[in-house]
C-alpha cells in the first residue's frame, strides 16, 4: 500500500521595518547656466546612453558648464565615499540614474 508524504515549505518574509531617515535635501540651484554637473551611472546597460543624451539636452536648453561622468562598479553596491567626495568637491549638482 503506497504511503503519502507531505512536504513542508518554509516561507520567509524579506521585508524590513521602515527606518527613519535624517537627511537634509540640498538647496535647489537657482539656475543651471554655467554650472558644472556630475553624472553618476550605476553601470547598468544604456545608462551611459541616457546620460550622454541628457547632457546634450542640458547643454542646449540650460547652457550648463563643465560635466563630470563617473560610474559605480556595480549597481548593487553603494557609491564609494571617495567617489562621492570627488563629485561633492568638483560639481554644483549631481544626477544619479540607472540604465536598462
Amino acid at each position: 500500500m503506497p504511503t503519502s508524504r507531505t512536504a513542508t515549505i518554509r516561507v520567509l518574509d524579506p521585508s524590513a521595518s521602515p527606518r527613519d531617515s535624517h537627511c537634509t535635501n540640498a538647496q535647489r540651484l537657482s539656475t543651471l547656466r554655467g554650472r558644472s554637473i556630475g553624472f553618476l551611472w550605476n553601470s547598468k546597460p544604456n545608462g551611459d546612453v541616457l546620460f550622454t543624451e541628457l547632457e546634450e539636452s542640458l547643454r542646449r536648453d540650460h547652457r550648463i558648464g563643465a560635466s563630470l561622468h563617473l560610474s559605480k562598479p556595480s549597481s548593487s553596491l553603494p557609491a564609494a565615499k571617495e567617489l562621492i567626495a570627488r563629485l561633492a568637491s568638483s560639481v554644483s549638482a549631481v544626477i544619479v540614474g540607472i540604465g536598462d
